[in-house]
């Protein structure tokens, strides 16, 4: 049996400055799927943060043209650490039909610069 998976980054290489607001990756239309895994990755900088940085997995029950209806936290937040250069690998998170769209809400009140990278991949097919 072989799988056919489809690759999407969701946040690559991308800064989360400290003091600002969240970032949202953009809605996933899994709805084509089967099931997904999401990686992802906080780095800190050279002086790790005093409050750690997170990332929120959101999941809702239809895509709706990227609009989905009534999105809801997926379990808690996946929070990194504080250290000095550490990297924080988060993963695979395995996301399951019936959900239909997913996306990921990465940030918090850090005190210094972190770096969260990101991807999913989606089983389009199974032959």
């Amino acid at each position: 049996m072989a799988a056919t998976k489809v690759r999407t980054s969701l946040f690559s290489a991308i800064t989360l400055t400290a003091g600002a607001a969240s970032l949202n990756s953009s809605w996933i239309d899994l709805s084509a799927g089967f099931s997904a895994t999401i990686n992802a990755e906080i780095t800190n900088g050279t002086a790790g943060p005093s409050l750690p940085s997170q990332v929120q997995v959101q999941t809702a029950n239809n895509y709706n043209g990227g609009a989905p209806t009534l999105p809801i936290n997926s379990g808690g937040a996946l929070v990194a650490g504080v250290a000095n250069d550490e990297v924080t690998p988060f993963g695979p998170i395995l996301i399951v039909f019936p959900v239909q769209a997913v996306r990921l809400v990465a940030g918090s009140n850090t005190d210094e610069n972190t770096t969260i990278s990101a991807d999913i991949s989606q089983v389009t097919a199974v032959s």
